[in-house]
């Protein structure tokens, strides 16, 4: 239940709050604009509520329901590589959303995605479930309340004379559970750094150069991840462990 409040109100936060207290718009100037993004969506005038969910987003006010909505909006207008890439930075904020999942599915659908996701042991399609369920701000106060548990616990073992026995299988339990949520958290910021959706399709070259031989093809909308720069050319990996050359401006950061 303590997971399901901070879903709740972490981005409600984020949202009416804003994550910069120097903010360029307030919270109540956000709300109005956020609804009238939402009735030009509905009117089917898309780029008007793209531009209006962007101004939002330029004023420090970052949600995952903002995310949602402009991902929607691109979609509509066929620009499927943005409406993916919005619909990935939603996930940061409400990774559990079932019209999220829904949305995402669907927009990957129309993408040539060339090649699946495989190769996973079933310890990392676990790890990666994990890793997908919950924010990184969850993980956190997950860890943070394990840590709380093991002093209070611990305290309380000793007043009420415990044995040793029972208070080091609690403590035992605890510090595993540290462990794994503090593992989850390390690969789950390890994995989300550099990832990247490709935003038009483009060749992917063997050398960071255009006379180069083409190596392979992404399609928009497409995820990978950014391996190192040099100078207008960025090495990216695909999920198959291709990797190549690309332009950086067809790339935009997750």
């Amino acid at each position: 239940m303590k997971t399901l409040r901070l879903l709740i109100i972490l981005p409600c936060l984020l949202f009416l709050g804003g994550k910069n207290a120097f903010a360029e718009i307030t919270s109540d100037e956000a709300l109005s604009v956020f609804v009238s993004a939402g009735m030009a969506y509905k009117e089917g005038r898309y780029d008007a509520a793209i531009d209006k969910y962007n101004a939002i987003l330029e004023g420090s006010r970052a949600s995952g329901p903002l995310y949602y909505n402009l991902g929607n909006s691109y979609f509509k207008k066929g620009n499927v590589g943005r409406a993916v890439l919005n619909y990935e930075r939603a996930k940061k904020y409400i990774p559990r959303d079932s019209d999220l999942k829904f949305n995402e599915r669907y927009a990957r659908s129309k993408i040539d995605q060339q090649t699946a996701d495989t190769g996973q042991s079933y310890f990392e399609r676990v790890i990666q479930s994990q890793i997908d369920f919950y924010t990184t701000e969850e993980i956190i106060m997950i860890l943070f309340g394990l840590g709380l548990s093991i002093g209070f616990l611990y305290l309380v073992s000793l007043y009420a004379n415990w044995r040793s026995s029972t208070r080091g299988w609690i403590m035992a339990t605890l510090v595993f559970g540290i462990l794994v949520y503090g593992f989850i958290l390390i690969t789950k910021v390890e994995y989300e750094r550099g990832l990247a959706i490709v935003m038009a399709e483009t060749n992917t070259f063997f050398e960071p150069r255009p006379d180069s031989t083409v190596h392979f093809q992404l399609s928009e909308g497409m995820k990978t991840r950014i391996l190192k720069s040099e100078g207008n050319w960025v090495k990216i990996e695909r999920f198959d462990g291709k990797a190549g050359w690309i332009d950086r401006e067809v790339l935009e950061k997750i």
